[in-house]
């Protein structure tokens, strides 16, 4: 062999391991979530209301396996401040529509079981990306969810099952790659019922 083709070779041995481990290396979606650190703050793009949710939840183990295969639409802290708005909450501080979310499900029933469902229902269960989004939406195709209620996809968007409230769509960022999948932020939080 010439020897330009065996660097060339050894060269792309190296790559290929080099890409290997940084996909290994790559955290789990409760990781990136973790990575808001959950403290109530001014940043609204972040993750600090859904961090706090999934911990109260106790969903963060089920999000951490990194054999899964999951896709999750990630509301951002300006998503649950706009649920929380829609629902009656005059405040637009984090810490405040954490506490007046909670407060509205327990007036609903079991506030943690509630949430664990809201939860579920942002979670597909496989890896789409958001090429796989965009085709979903061309073709009509119902997104699964881990809660059992599809996902209707429209073009950058998702309708869910509360009809009175204003639509999620797409916002930045979207394709977050993670070792157990896919995580794409959301600008409002999906509902899976018809509320009261």
């Amino acid at each position: 062999m010439h020897p330009s083709k065996k660097i060339a070779l050894i060269l792309a041995l190296f790559m290929s391991i080099g890409f290997a481990q940084a996909a290994d290396a790559r955290p789990t979606i409760t990781e990136i979530v973790a990575k808001s650190g959950g403290e109530f703050d001014r940043n609204r793009f972040d993750y600090d209301i859904l961090l706090n949710a999934v911990i109260t939840a106790e969903l963060a183990d089920a999000l951490n396996n990194p054999d899964d295969r999951l896709t999750v639409f990630a509301p951002n802290d300006l998503a649950f401040i706009r649920l929380a708005r829609d629902l009656g909450y005059t405040g637009r501080d984090e810490e405040g529509t954490w506490n007046f979310l909670l407060g509205a499900l327990a007036g609903l029933g079991d506030a943690k079981q509630i949430l664990t469902d809201i939860l579920l229902y942002h979670v597909v269960p496989d890896k789409v990306n958001v090429f796989g989004f965009l085709r979903a939406a061309i073709r009509g195709n119902d997104i699964p969810t881990l809660l059992g209620p599809t996902l209707e996809p429209f073009l950058f968007g998702l309708v869910d099952k509360e009809p009175d409230l204003r639509n999620p769509r797409l916002a930045f960022p979207v394709n977050l790659r993670a070792s157990n999948g896919i995580i794409h932020t959301i600008n409002r939080v999906l509902i899976p019922v018809d509320l009261p």
